[in-house]
């Protein structure tokens, strides 16, 4: 007779014996906690089943359960942590509002006689430039790896942060942009404040299971999302930067730059130099400073313009500092004051 062995029970009946498993293979890391799970719940029936066949009480069968459902919490936690997927978020760039630059000899002084001057360019705007490759290729770490993969899904949030001056002309904002069409990829930088933010986040997936951060916590997955990020910041060279760029950029169809008063440049650029020759020896001294240089701005606001007269120099509102809906120079000069003052210490808001 080929049947299935017979087993004899502690009370001498008999079962059969199940058939040996075929060999599988190695379980996933979703599918061991299931195992585990299984397993206790096969000793718990086993163990149920000899406890009644030896008269055991109902005290050693509510320990029993208690020990089973600590194991099961403790195989949950140990595999919940395995499993567990964390975006591939990648160190935080940094961009400026201005950068140091020029015309490469192009665009210089005429000094008659005395022959060509220097460059008058010495500064030009910043812009963050986002360049994504064939199917965001260049943000993609499977692409960077020559592995197949597919975008699931594309999202660019952009926020300006809550300011404490000039808070109408600058408000606080958050501008979501969803898929790749929508995106916009060129993003000139000189009205930005600092503490602006981009962050680009992309959600894609890979037909065979792939580990994207190598060492790092991830298991091989089938989906991945990765983080890219920027941030505006600024210091005492951009605000020189920035007060060259409105010397050099023009007030619309006004026939002046958007600092017009001439010997206010000149002064507003003395004082940052100095402002940064105090801010290590003398940061009481760079915060009075400071103070005063935001207070020069905001006596030269300038709001309109003579276009028949472009004379190098007058009083507000036709001439100073531009602070127009369009052109919001002198709050932008502000604000970055502010925010460079508290980066280096030399002032102290309340608390």
């Amino acid at each position: 007779m080929h049947g299935r062995p017979l087993l004899r029970s502690a009370n001498g009946s008999a079962t059969a014996e199940k058939a040996a498993p075929s060999q599988e293979s190695e379980p996933t890391d979703g599918e061991g906690a299931l195992g585990v799970h299984k397993l206790v719940g096969k000793i718990i029936a086993f163990k149920t089943h000899i406890y009644f066949l030896k008269g055991g009480n109902r005290k050693q069968m509510k320990r029993l359960l208690l020990l089973a459902v600590a194991v099961c919490m403790l195989a949950s936690a140990a595999y919940a942590a395995r499993v567990q997927v964390v975006p591939i978020t990648h160190e935080v760039s940094v961009v400026y509002q201005a950068y140091a630059g020029d015309s490469n000899g192009q665009n210089v002084a005429f000094q008659g006689y005395a022959g060509n001057g220097a460059d008058v360019i010495t500064a030009v705007p910043g812009v963050l430039s986002i360049v994504p490759g064939e199917n965001w290729a260049n943000f993609v770490g499977a692409a960077e790896a020559g592995k197949a993969y597919s975008i699931k899904n594309v999202v660019l949030v952009k926020k300006t942060p809550k300011l404490n001056q000039c808070y109408d002309v600058f408000p606080p904002k958050t501008i979501w942009q969803q898929g790749t069409p929508s995106i916009r990829l060129w993003w000139p930088l000189m009205f930005e404040v600092p503490g602006t933010t981009w962050e680009l986040t992309i959600l894609y997936g890979t037909p065979m299971a792939w580990d994207d951060d190598g060492a790092g916590p991830n298991p091989p997955g089938y989906v991945h999302t990765e983080v890219w990020k920027w941030t505006v910041d600024a210091d005492l060279a951009t605000i020189g930067y920035l007060l060259d760029l409105f010397h050099q950029l023009p007030f619309g169809k006004c026939e002046v730059p958007l600092i017009s008063d001439e010997e206010l440049y000149v002064e507003l650029k003395a004082m940052v130099a100095e402002i940064a020759q105090l801010a290590s020896s003398d940061p009481v001294a760079a915060g009075l400073l400071l103070g005063e240089f935001e207070m020069k701005i905001m006596d030269n606001f300038s709001t309109d313009c003579l276009e028949m007269n472009p004379a190098p120099k007058g009083d507000p509102p036709y001439f100073g500092v531009v602070n127009t809906e369009c052109y919001p120079a002198a709050c932008k000069l502000l604000v970055d004051a502010e925010y460079v003052g508290n980066k280096l210490g030399i002032i102290q808001p309340a608390k």
